[in-house]
This record gives structure tokens, C-alpha cells and sequence, in this order.
């Protein structure tokens, strides 16, 4: 396989297990940081939400949770929902020491792949707004900003 080429395979439920382990913490840090969300009870909300989006884990239906291999090795993780608009990407992750390589391109064009497979005309997501990497990436794929929240903290 060419250095940044991907496969995804159906996650298995330990993998599930290791992601959702790190996903929870991330998921809530990422509120946080976007000042989104107070630090006080962060977690117990993305446990909360991870409970109700995925109560079923990779089994639970109309999602598709994804590791991402090149070759042997495991690169990351998608994860993305079936909804009425289309697809809904959820989570996107690449190992941090193969960041800069070109794996997200190559995971996000292998999601749109299996994307289409379910009979899906689209994909939508959400990015935190300090998340430049991410909208970087997205913006050379072709996304387009369709909605923009703004805040500013007033203490």
C-alpha cells in the first residue's frame, strides 16, 4: 500500500472500547477549549452523549465506526451516522505521529467512498471553530461552511 493509502474496516467492539475511552475525554476537552462548554461536568455530558448517540456501541444501527489501516497497521478511526440529509461525520482520527502526512485526506476520501456505498448523496459535520488542521483539511475536500456560531465571553 502507497504511504497514505487507507483501508477502513468495520471497528470491533475492543477497539470501540480503547476509542471511546480517549473520544469521551477528547470530546469534552474540545467543548471546553471552544468555551462551548464549563470544565465542571464536561466529561459526565460527552459520557452522556456518546451513551445516547451510541448506546448499542458498534453495533448500534445507522452508524458506521471505521478503523483506518495502511497495510497492518491501525492509522485511526471514523465514524460517521446515517441521517435523513445524508451522512453525519461524528469523529475523525489519525495517530498523532502520522498527522501532516496526508492520512486525514486519505480517511476522508475513504469515508465518502463507504458513504456512497450506503446510498448517501451527502456528508455533512461540525468543527470546532479553533480547530484550524480540521477546517484546513475539510476546505481542501470541498465542505463548505453552511452555518457559523459565534460567541465571545463577556467576564
Amino acid at each position: 500500500m502507497a504511504m497514505t493509502e487507507v483501508r477502513l474496516d468495520p471497528m470491533t467492539s475492543e477497539e470501540y472500547e480503547t476509542y471511546h475511552r480517549a473520544a469521551v475525554l477528547a470530546y469534552a476537552e474540545g467543548h471546553v477549549s471552544a468555551k462551548s462548554w464549563p470544565a465542571e461536568g464536561a466529561r459526565q455530558r460527552a459520557i452522556d452523549e456518546y451513551a445516547e448517540l451510541l448506546p448499542e456501541g458498534v453495533a448500534t444501527p445507522g452508524h458506521h465506526l471505521y478503523t483506518a489501516r495502511n497495510g497492518d497497521r491501525a492509522i485511526g478511526m471514523i465514524w460517521f451516522a446515517e441521517r435523513p440529509h445524508g451522512a453525519y461525520l461524528y469523529d475523525i482520527r489519525v495517530d498523532a505521529d502520522l498527522r501532516g502526512q496526508k492520512y486525514g485526506e486519505a480517511l476522508m476520501r475513504a469515508m465518502e467512498h463507504e458513504v456512497r456505498a450506503a446510498g448517501l448523496k451527502a456528508v455533512r459535520l461540525q468543527v470546532f471553530g479553533n480547530n484550524s488542521v480540521a477546517r484546513s483539511l475539510y476546505r481542501k475536500l470541498g465542505y463548505l461552511e453552511t452555518n457559523v456560531v459565534m460567541a465571545k465571553n463577556l467576564d
